[in-house]
Order: structure tokens, then C-alpha cells, then sequence
């Protein structure tokens, strides 16, 4: 006999309320069998009558004939659950129309399917451009390769960074708002279908609401560098194929993005060719790199309707500027900036380094941004709040 275990993804209000009043079902107790209603929709409350003591677990012999001895709900009488309860509003349940309980990748994944909206995601390579766009209002981010690369690893962006690398930042920035959506380049998947596998289950694992994956070759570069190739198609549908089982094996609703770099060596028709290859192999949606005008990037999106497609926006880069509304009369789904925040950094950081070079100062004096603003920016007040919900002193003096 197993626990029974329900799939974070499939977990729906109604079974939060389980958790109080049966907790022998959390806490691992098995059943005989579990119903469904008539549309299939909930998985019915187990019959009490029905459960049996998991032998696996310890310290249950009170409780071995749950059929002659009614288990007592001795939690849902307890201060802590009354805590919960009482607590229940201060995370909003839904904020601007969006329900928060429900988990970034079904909710982007519902976004796609059941809403014409564009969801616009700015660049962001570490925590503090992270933190920034959240702050700013931004309900969706994208985790940016060629960032992570320069970022983290000081290098340019030609495949040097490696899975771990990937999954270490995207982790990070996923989860500093977890019920956010944040999408992130999976580069080529690094490796074959084995590797891709793991690749997926890591980024399931780190709360990914979706991922695009590419048909460069495995030494690649920036999509939007010069000299690109790219691999066969079927070597690039045997990616999707790893990508796409293994999210379906995890049950996940993290949504697959299938990314063709082909534009450059191969041409238009080719990269529609491949997308709609992988339209049919059961891709979420599609990412044509590198259009060559705005024109192409319109005619692509008519091609290939009414599959969502996303769009990657890199200012000076070998692609036309295409604003949001742009994008959005385009019809377009997704919309990402990935420099969005790597450009503009680099460009204050040297500005403020070749000052302090050249005059001894850097110039940021007075600009009203100290030390206390940026860790506001970073989470200070949501410290200093969980520090004295837990009875805690640390910050009775301010900071």
C-alpha cells in the first residue's frame, strides 16, 4: 500500500479543505478505492470507513481499525489551524483578475488557451533585475540564457553554460514570487533525449511555467550573433519529442516552446516547415528567431494560426524593433525583451566604473538610491514581517 499523493498541479481548492478535516489522508493513510463525480472534475472526499493505516509509517497501531474506531479531526481543532484560517486573506487569493492558487505554468498554459491576451515578459538575468520587474508590475518574466551566461559566468553566449548553471538561476528567480510566471531558454536541451529529460524534470522541479528549446547545434550561439547552424529537422523533433514526454510522464502543465534558429542558414520556408513540424508533434508554441523584417515576423503568425507564437524583441540585434502594441496587432501570444535589463546595466555600471576611474567619485551620490531601497526592492519589508509574525525581535529597532 502507497500514500495517497495528489499532483501539486492538480490540487484544487476544495482539497486544501482536506487538509483540515481529514488529516489522515495528508499524513499518508491509503484507501480501497477513490471515486470520481460524473464529469470527472474532483477526485470525491475518501470514506473514512475505507482507510487503513499505512504499515510503512510509525506510531499508528492506535489507529489500525479505522473501520470500529472513528479518527478524531484533532488538527482542524488546533490554534494552528485556526491561525491558517484566520491569516487565509493576507495573500490576496486573486490579484487583477488572476487566480493565485493556481500554479504558474497552468496558468500560463490557461492564459494560451482560453484568453486572447499578450503576455509581454521582460529580460531578466539574476535576482535584482528580477526583483525589479516585479516590483515595477510586471506578471510575467523570462529567464534569459545570454544573461545568464554574461551574468553568472563573466562569458559571451556560445553554449558555455551548462544545465546546472540554467537550472541554479531559473530556480532563483522563479521562486522569489512563486506564483508568477516566469519562462526560460533551455538552450538546446544539452544534450540528448536522456539529458533533455532531466532538463525538463529540473525545470519542473524549480517552478517553471515554460521553456524553449532549439535546433542549433549544441555548440550554439546567441540567436542573435551571425553564424548560426543549426541541426537536422529530425534531430531538432527528436529534442521535442524528449521535451514533450517527459513533461507529459511529470503530469506538468509547463508549457513547451519550440524554437527554430534555421532563418539564418536555411531561410523562411524551412523555419515554418519546422515549426509546423513541431505544431504536430504536440509543441504549446512556436518561437521563429530572427525574422529578417516586420513583415516577415507578421506573414509568420498568419502561417502558422492559430498556433500562439512567441516573439523574442533584442534591441540591436539582427531583428526589426517590434513594439508591444505592434506585437499585439501582430497576434503574437508572447512577447519577450530579453536585453531588457542586461543592456541598460551594463551601460550604468561602466558609466558609473569610468567615472570613479577617471575623477575619483561615481557619480551616484544624491540619486536618492541607497543601500535601504534596494533591499526594499529585495524583500526588507517581507523580512522584517515574517521576522515578527514569528514572535521574532530582530527588527523591534527598524533598520
Amino acid at each position: 500500500m502507497t500514500p495517497v499523493v495528489a499532483p501539486m498541479e492538480s490540487i484544487k481548492p476544495s482539497t486544501i479543505e482536506t487538509l483540515f478535516n481529514a488529516p489522515e489522508v495528508a499524513l499518508g493513510y491509503t484507501t480501497n478505492e477513490m471515486t470520481n463525480d460524473v464529469n470527472g472534475e474532483d477526485q470525491k472526499a475518501l470514506t473514512k470507513s475505507k482507510l487503513k493505516p499505512d504499515p510503512m509509517l510509525p506510531n499508528q497501531d492506535s489507529m489500525s481499525d479505522t473501520s470500529s474506531t472513528p479518527v478524531k479531526d484533532d488538527f482542524a481543532t488546533t490554534p494552528v489551524a485556526a491561525e491558517c484560517r484566520d491569516n487565509a486573506d493576507l495573500v490576496p487569493a486573486v490579484e487583477h483578475g488572476i487566480d493565485l492558487r493556481i500554479p504558474p505554468a497552468t496558468l500560463l498554459k490557461n492564459r494560451l488557451e482560453n484568453t486572447k491576451d499578450l503576455i509581454v515578459c521582460p529580460g531578466v538575468y539574476d535576482g535584482l533585475s528580477a526583483r525589479v520587474a516585479l516590483s515595477v508590475g510586471f506578471d510575467a518574466l523570462y529567464m534569459t540564457g545570454a544573461g545568464t551566461t554574461v551574468s553568472a559566468l563573466g562569458m559571451p553566449d556560445l553554449g558555455i553554460a551548462t544545465l546546472t548553471d540554467m537550472v541554479r538561476n531559473a530556480d532563483m528567480i522563479a521562486n522569489l514570487d512563486p506564483r508568477k510566471i516566469t519562462i526560460a531558454d533551455m538552450d538546446t536541451g544539452y544534450g540528448g533525449p536522456v539529458t533533455i529529460t532531466s532538463a525538463v524534470n529540473q525545470y519542473i522541479r524549480a517552478n517553471i511555467a515554460g521553456f524553449h528549446i532549439e535546433d542549433q547545434i549544441l555548440a550554439k550561439r546567441c540567436g542573435h550573433l551571425s553564424g548560426k547552424k543549426v541541426v537536422s529537422q529530425e534531430t531538432f523533433l527528436s529534442r521535442l519529442r524528449a521535451a514533450k514526454a517527459a513533461k507529459d510522464a511529470a503530469h506538468s502543465d509547463i508549457v513547451l516552446i519550440a524554437r527554430t534558429d534555421a532563418n539564418q542558414q536555411h531561410g523562411y520556408d524551412e523555419s515554418i516547415a519546422r515549426l509546423r513540424a513541431a505544431r504536430a508533434l504536440g509543441a504549446d508554441v512556436g518561437l521563429l528567431e530572427g525574422f529578417k523584417d516586420k513583415a516577415q515576423a507578421r506573414q509568420a503568425v498568419v502561417d502558422l494560426a492559430p498556433w500562439p507564437l512567441l516573439l523574442n524583441v533584442v534591441e540591436n540585434g539582427h531583428s526589426p524593433l517590434i513594439t508591444v502594441d505592434e506585437a499585439r496587432a501582430m497576434g503574437f501570444r508572447v512577447v519577450i525583451f530579453s536585453f531588457a535589463a542586461l543592456t541598460p546595466a551594463y551601460g550604468a555600471i561602466r558609466k558609473a566604473y569610468e567615472r570613479l576611474m577617471g575623477e575619483g567619485v561615481t557619480g551616484i551620490q544624491g540619486d536618492m538610491v541607497g543601500p535601504r531601497e534596494l533591499f526594499d526592492v529585495c524583500g526588507l519589508q517581507e523580512a522584517m514581517r515574517t521576522d515578527a509574525a514569528a514572535g521574532g525581535e530582530d527588527f523591534k529597532d527598524g533598520v
